[in-house]
């Protein structure tokens, strides 16, 4: 009994651990800011509060004594970050976080009641990433089912990002799913996750689960380089497959990816290795639908989505080819033109 509690204890303990390492995976984002008064100066204990728009999960934190304040591990969304402090006015703005990124979010408070608002927006659409010298490419939900991809992987977007190429045969690796080389390196040197968890194939590289659920995925960010050491095993870039969830609100779509061979060319090797002079009839159907929404709301939410990929190609016309009693071991493919079957020997009369 003593020994089976023992056990127990243990992997209790080893549950906790692995929760706080899932917790400060790639897959999450970060704010960060600081709150002054109308001279610049600090203020600290100020009451920062961030509510998730979409789910309405909210967290609060308080500044330091320098003005600043931080969340860690933030699902990526868009927030509405308040920060409330006595004596000043109550100011807020809305902070989009994107998995790996920081967003920043300064608030210069004014002296007034708490209970009046002011609304503090950004001047521009695209922010300075101040935090540290990563660069990172984000990947939205709209260009994941909008843009044409090959396979509906969404990792193949990445050929859209400054720095990323395809190796060619020549200087490819085997690599598993989509193969690209970033700033120069090696397709091999890249690391692949889905929300954080390790995504490679540990024999040939590459993604070992192919995402090909066109909408099952919210974002895909590509840390091309400079990104710390928390990412670590590739030198190349870190490719984080983002799965969507559910919100407040229920939410879905139908969909039917067709991809016939009209719309095809031949290509090289069709035209040089096979000979062909028209492109063989192939109907491919993506199709498939996705619905999420509240269970308990602002607590507990679900997301689903399932797709078929049926495939037909046109039928392909033979003539039988009976081989010769002169070469009855020979391939059928041997014989240019069909055969008679050989007369059966006679019985002496």
């Amino acid at each position: 009994m003593g020994k089976l509690k023992y056990v127990t204890g243990c992997t209790i303990m080893l549950l906790l651990v692995l929760v706080n390492i899932t917790v400060g995976q790639t897959s999450k984002g970060f704010v960060v800011g600081t709150i002054t008064d109308p001279n610049g100066a600090a203020i600290a204990g100020a009451t920062v509060k961030a509510t998730n728009t979409a789910t309405g999960v909210s967290r609060e934190t308080s500044s330091q004594e320098d003005g600043s304040y931080r969340f860690d591990a933030v699902d990526p969304g868009t927030y509405k970050v308040e920060a409330t402090a006595a004596g000043f006015k109550t100011a807020t703005r809305d902070v989009v976080v994107a998995a790996a990124q920081t967003a920043e979010a300064v608030f210069p408070l004014e002296v007034g009641n708490p209970s009046e608002i002011v609304t503090v927006t950004s001047g521009s659409g695209v922010e300075l990433q101040t935090q540290d010298g990563a660069r990172v490419n984000t990947l939205e939900t709209r260009q994941i089912t909008e843009l044409p991809i090959q396979g509906l992987n969404p990792v193949n977007l990445v050929f859209t990002l400054p720095g990323v190429v395809d190796p060619g045969p020549l200087a490819g690796g085997f690599v598993q799913g989509t193969e690209f080389s970033v700033n120069g390196l090696r397709a091999r040197a890249n690391n692949q996750l889905i929300d954080g968890l390790d995504n490679n194939d540990n024999s040939i590289t590459g993604q070992f689960y192919q995402p090909v659920l066109r909408d099952g995925y919210n974002e895909v960010t590509v840390l091309n380089s400079n990104y710390s050491a928390e990412y670590g095993r590739a030198g190349g870039a870190v490719v984080n497959v983002i799965t969507r969830s559910g919100t407040n609100s229920f939410h879905g779509s139908v969909y039917d990816v067709i991809i016939p061979s009209k719309l095809s060319a031949l290509s090289p090797f069709e035209k040089a290795g096979l000979g062909l002079t028209k492109k063989p009839v192939t109907i491919e159907n993506d199709y498939g639908f996705s619905f999420g929404g509240p269970i308990i709301k602002n607590k507990l939410f679900f997301f689903s989505t399932i797709q078929w990929s049926p495939f037909r190609a046109g039928g392909v016309t033979s003539s039988p080819v009976v081989p010769s009693p002169s070469r009855p071991f020979e391939s059928p493919a041997c014989d240019s033109t069909p055969t008679s079957p050989p007369a059966s020997p006679r019985s002496p009369s």
